[in-house]
């Protein structure tokens, strides 16, 4: 069991020296620190009490202090390492950034409840903790921290967090449910107390793939290779303000070329319809605005987006991407589907880059002509954005990567930095959105974004379908 606390503990310790702000990493090194006091206890007592005693160190005044000192690691390692581990599933699942600050302040102290309930009653004789209520909560709180690890893999689609998601839950979650068995299971209801002690090879088993990891991935922060980790470069890229002003700036610069190139060759036929020119210098005025709204929004090179909550029309605003777009639809059907006439809240001026970013993709994907379909509808608890093409689709491979940064499929594109998309999903998940992404290849590509209800204002209700 020395193995268990020296492998515990050190793993905490490198954790909580590489990254002590983050949430996810003081959680995890409690797991460690935790899960190390059992190896503790059962040292005290089976190495440090025989070697005092043929040492003769084992006085009156000595005996309790190591009895009390095996009790107490006992008892942390029994009442903490579902807690620790509860509260680290919670935090690391990819909603919790997401929550309330009163339901992320209180969440913790009533999860400790009931380990510090725990306290109040008394153990069996034979037993070193009154199973009969531990087992109560410590059963719910290890399996539904491995749901929770397991369901946040399913759910990410960054293929890089994905695979960090995948490695942490391949350290934690066997060894947390063996140790539910050896642990609580076992003894409570079958009188087997020692299992315990099969416990090291499980966790050797662990120690091996965060040590495997790290030398390759990166274990939660934790990087050993000399190599500096792709995950770690392209997530404090893609979070730069300069990366998304950069990408942001590009489109609307190329809207502005393109208008004022299509208003050059109407004088220069001198086939100026009024109309029509109030119409393509209302899109310059507005791709301006967009820029001006874009640098207001980014305070610094290296902040994250920051969100500046309004309220408007969400059709109307997707109206108003088509229009910017509108000289790139030449050979595209279009169909407007607004089944949604009422208002949401949320940041005008971001939503309007992600659209934008969609629909260029859709038209891109269609450089022959076909069918773009955009619709907004409403569920009882959702609005709902779809932008559907009749493009070229892509491959599962493809599919797998899109929300990567920096990756992309339009090689040839040399102002093209594969910010698009995984820019879009950082967006609709800050409005606490979902983003997902369905295509096959030659059966184009459908992208459903989900926005809460609770941010959306109750209006007209209606359904308007314009081609053209």
């Amino acid at each position: 069991m020395l193995f268990v606390l020296i492998g515990l503990w050190t793993i905490g310790l490198l954790l909580i020296v590489t990254d002590p702000k983050r949430i996810t990493t003081r959680w995890i090194s409690s797991i460690a620190f935790t899960g190390g006091c059992g190896g503790l206890s059962a040292v005290i007592a089976d190495d440090l009490f025989p070697l005092f005693y043929a040492k003769g160190w084992l006085t009156s005044n000595v005996a309790p202090l190591l009895t009390q000192a095996e009790i107490f690691s006992s008892l942390t390692c029994y009442y903490g390492l579902p807690y620790t581990f509860v509260m680290f599933s919670i935090v690391y699942f990819p909603d919790y950034p997401y929550w309330s600050w009163q339901r992320r302040r209180w969440l913790p102290y009533v999860l400790l409840l009931p380990p510090v309930l725990s306290f109040a009653f008394d153990a069996p004789p034979d037993a070193p903790i009154p199973y009969s209520y531990v087992l109560f909560w410590a059963v719910p709180y290890i399996l539904g921290g491995i749901y929770l690890l397991i369901a946040g893999t399913w759910k990410e689609r960054n293929s890089f967090l994905r695979r960090s998601r995948l490695l942490t839950t391949a350290a934690a979650a066997p060894t947390l449910f063996f140790a539910l068995f050896t642990l609580y299971v076992l003894p409570a209801l079958f009188g087997e107390y020692e299992w315990w002690r099969y416990n090291p090879g499980i966790i050797a088993f662990t120690i091996a793939v965060i040590v495997g990891s790290s030398f390759r991935y990166g274990f939660m922060g934790l990087q050993i290779s000399i190599q500096n980790q792709k995950l770690d470069y392209t997530l404090r890229a893609i979070t730069s303000g300069t990366s998304i002003l950069n990408h942001a700036i590009k489109n609307d610069v190329g809207k502005i070329r393109l208008f004022g190139d299509k208003i050059k060759s109407d004088a220069e036929s001198e086939a100026t319809d009024p109309e029509n020119l109030v119409r393509d210098v209302e899109v310059i005025l507005a791709a301006s605005q967009h820029i001006y709204d874009m640098i207001y929004r980014i305070q610094g090179q290296t902040q994250e987006v920051e969100l500046v909550m309004e309220e408007f029309e969400p059709s109307r605003i997707l109206r108003q991407c088509l229009d910017m777009l509108a000289p790139e639809t030449q050979g595209v059907l279009v169909q407007e589907q607004y089944l949604y006439q009422g208002t949401m809240t949320g940041d005008r001026a971001q939503l309007t880059e992600v659209w934008t970013n969609v629909l260029t993709n859709a038209m891109e994907a269609m450089p022959g002509g076909g069918q773009l379909t955009v619709r907004l509808s409403e569920t009882k608890r959702k609005l709902v954005v779809e932008i559907k093409d009749s493009g070229t689709g892509m491959e599962k491979h493809q599919l797998k990567r899109v929300f990567d940064p920096f990756y992309t499929t339009k090689s040839g594109k040399k102002l093209n930095f594969g910010l698009g998309l995984s820019y879009c999903y950082t967006i609709v998940m800050k409005h606490k959105g979902t983003m997902n992404i369905h295509s096959k290849p030659g059966q184009g590509t459908s992208v459903f974004m989900q926005f809460p209800r609770r941010g959306a204002a109750e209006g007209r209700k209606g359904a308007s379908e314009n081609g053209q």
